[in-house]
């Protein structure tokens, strides 16, 4: 037996050795970990947080009749920020620095993964903790309304994990999560590698007549990259992907027909053919989640998702059909339009528009009636311009002063950005967050999000007196002939190391990631963002503050945690749209290389192109 006397406060606050995962510094050491880190860096930390478990468990059944809420979520909070802290910095680069190492890395530390948030999420000691805080009205009326939410939706959580099931339907459910995550896994490499794989090298401009100059300019910079050094985007080669910046830009802007096709087909193809191809896993993953869904007593795996949002299944339903409903004859009528139109201008009266003409002539409407091209806006909004307008616009609402940290602090990518956040009476960083702006096809997956990575919170990011308790006995229990499997054994002098620890955590920064896709600086130009890149930043952005500026006094409610995913949706959505204010925009939109102002009159274009075929977009949402 190990008393709490032999955990002294090197052994539990230490760096956890030499891994950089679980360095408890105050910034991830982003360049120093590699995939070899991943399995030791995982394996050592289900021992600890196990060991945490353990104790737990043992304490709540010693105090059974005396259950208190911090007695039960402090250390709660403590193993599930820790353990969000190290896999969230796992999954961030499996996202953005995708790699084979790296990949069977994480497919090796899946199962026990899967199995640690398991055994974790099926702890009948832990849930029934939680349901006498819930069902003890002397207990429940004496918690305010944030311990009140986080213990009604711990228990939705535990009952959502299959802990009240029969030991066979448990047995299936815990057979059918761990399979899951790995077929998502999968999906998602699927998509990168289809998406990588297609690569076309034009060297005849005349095939790209139509694309815009920042298009080319950026297609030239691949080819050097892919052993064309002397490739420009005047006189090429200029080399295209199937990143989503470039497909809409193909798809938009190109005349030649047949690359419009070419380029649609094997973007509506992806991961749909050959060894990439998901067809499979998609009709496991829909059988496997609906299977999962009726063992949890839901009619389907949507109905189970919605317990975790504002809305209601039905009521999603019901409005999703009357959108569909409401837009059908608008969207007909605004196709009709493009085609007439495409018609006219072609002088071909009998064209009949495909797929993969649809975003062309589209476009050339839109130039039409708004008298606006998206080459000479993308002008008039330079990356490092809008991300000045943007801070500016959050010091003004907020506050706060956003630039960037100083020192050189650890990154994963040479492009990556990092921010510090403070009052603006003040030069102390109360926050952080690390900028990705630029796609990286093959290497980083598309879209755009925000991932909080630390919390804000009192918590440690290292191994408990538990766990250096469980480490010692199995230690101990490895040079004596006893042959039972060590493990924590609670005592009175451990118990009260581990609630002395826990009340002596210190409060940690949040540090939040943001990730987007634009083009990069190119062609001598910085990177030029079009209309959709600025809303898109300004939205993330939103992600991100809601992380940051979090005043919570609990951990399971701080930033994003714990809010119903329709919820979540509302700080970003209100960001963005002070892109369309007048003076917001007229500060963030100059001439990049002469500081021209945007002329009045292509404000109100660009006001008037938010309702540009609405029906369509509408209709296309929702069906």
């Amino acid at each position: 037996m190990v008393t709490a006397a032999a955990v002294n406060s090197s052994a539990v606050n230490s760096n956890a050795g030499k891994n950089p995962l679980l360095y408890s510094g105050a910034f991830p050491r982003w360049s120093d970990i590699k995939p070899s880190h991943v399995q030791p860096a995982v394996q050592q930390l289900i021992a600890e947080e196990l060991a945490s478990v353990e104790l737990l468990e043992q304490d709540l059944a010693r105090m059974s009749a005396n259950i208190t809420f911090d007695r039960l979520f402090k250390p709660l909070t403590q193993l599930r920020l820790r353990l969000d802290a190290v896999f969230g910095q796992i999954d961030h680069l499996s996202s953005v620095v995708d790699t084979p190492e790296r990949r069977k890395a994480v497919d090796a530390i899946t199962p026990s993964r899967v199995a640690f948030e398991l055994h974790l999420g099926q702890s009948k000691p832990i849930y029934n903790a939680v349901k006498q805080l819930k069902d003890t009205s002397v207990i429940w009326q004496k918690l305010n309304p944030t311990q009140q939410r986080i213990v009604t939706i711990t228990l939705k959580d535990y009952e959502n994990s299959g802990v009240g099931l029969p030991e066979d339907k448990k047995k299936r459910f815990n057979a059918i999560s761990d399979q899951l995550s790995q077929l998502t896994t999968n999906f998602s490499s699927n998509v990168l590698d289809s998406t990588m794989a297609f690569k076309l090298l034009v060297t005849n401009k005349s095939e790209l007549d139509g694309l815009e100059e920042t298009t080319l300019a950026v297609a030239a910079e691949k080819a050097k990259d892919a052993g064309h050094p002397s490739a420009t985007a005047e006189s090429g080669p200029w080399l295209l992907t199937l990143d989503y910046n470039t497909y809409v830009a193909v798809l938009s802007f190109a005349k030649n027909r047949d690359l419009r096709k070419n380029f649609y087909i094997a973007y509506r193809s992806i991961a749909s053919s050959g060894k990439s191809d998901n067809t499979g896993i998609i009709n496991q993953i829909l059988a496997l989640r609906k299977e999962l869904a009726v063992i949890l007593g839901y009619k389907n795996y949507a109905e189970e998702k919605f317990t975790y949002k504002m809305a209601t299944f039905n009521s999603a339903s019901s409005l999703m059909e009357q959108l569909i409903n409401d837009s059908r004859a608008v969207a007909v009528e605004e196709n009709a339009q493009v085609t007439q139109f495409a018609r006219n201008v072609s002088e071909d009266k009998g064209l009949e528009l495909k797929w993969w003409d649809i975003a062309y002539w589209s476009e050339r409407q839109k130039e039409h009636l708004f008298h606006i091209k998206q080459e000479r806006l993308r002008e008039y909004l330079p990356l490092p311009l809008v991300i000045k307008g943007l801070f500016q616009l959050a010091h003004k609402l907020y506050g706060i002063n956003v630039q960037l940290a100083s020192g050189a602090l650890p990154v994963w990518h040479k492009d990556v950005q990092v921010y510090a956040v403070s009052d603006a009476n003040s030069t102390k960083p109360f926050a952080y967050f690390y900028a990705d702006l630029f796609a990286r096809p093959g290497s980083k997956q598309g879209g755009a999000w925000v991932q909080p990575l630390w919390d804000a919170a009192k918590y440690w990011r290292a191994p408990s007196p538990a766990a250096a308790a469980a480490k010692a006995t199995k230690a101990a229990a490895s040079n004596s002939t006893n042959s039972r499997t060590a493990s924590v054994i609670w005592t009175p002098s451990l118990a009260k190391a581990e609630s002395d620890w826990l009340n002596s955590a210190p409060y940690q920064l949040p540090i939040a990631v943001l990730i987007s896709n634009q083009n990069p600086p190119a062609g001598g130009k910085p990177s030029l963002m079009s209309l959709n890149d600025a809303g898109t930043l300004f939205h993330e952005f939103g992600h991100a503050l809601q992380h940051m500026l979090s005043k919570s006094k609990q951990g399971l409610t701080s930033g994003m945690r714990n809010i119903e995913w329709d919820a979540v949706e509302t700080p970003s959505q209100m960001q963005e749209k002070w892109v369309y204010d007048k003076n917001m925009f007229n500060s963030i939109a100059r001439h990049w290389n002469t500081n021209e102002s945007v002329p009045s009159w292509m404000f109100d274009a660009i006001k008037s192109l938010k309702t540009y075929r609405q029906g369509v977009s509408s209709h296309s949402i929702c069906s």
